[in-house]
């Protein structure tokens, strides 16, 4: 009997992580990138337009893992000749970031 609940608990433990695995991988879409961007650089219109078309064409390409790095590169030089010396600074930063984290 002890042995059916230790299993019955252990496999409810494995499927709520299994839950929470799925729900942070949810993909999002290029409007909620530039939306986040435009939280932190407070972009203009046509910068928002730009930088949606940008990562839209980002988006529908099929790349390989070992090509994504330097699509993902190309992207933000883009994107940086884009915006105003000031929120290339910020860009930066909010890059610089977001490697820590991975790492």
């Amino acid at each position: 009997m002890k042995k059916i609940l230790f299993f019955a608990l252990m496999a409810a433990m494995c499927t709520q992580t299994i839950d929470a695995q799925r729900k942070g991988g949810e993909k999002r879409t290029p409007e909620q990138v530039v939306e986040n961007l435009d939280k932190k650089l407070d972009l203009t219109d046509e910068q928002e337009k730009q930088i949606t078309e940008l990562y839209k064409e980002f988006f529908n390409q099929k790349v390989s893992r070992e090509d994504r790095k330097a699509k993902m590169d190309e992207l933000n030089t883009k994107i940086s000749s884009l915006l105003t010396d000031g929120q290339k600074a910020k860009f930066e930063k909010m890059k610089s970031e977001r490697s820590k984290k991975k790492r």
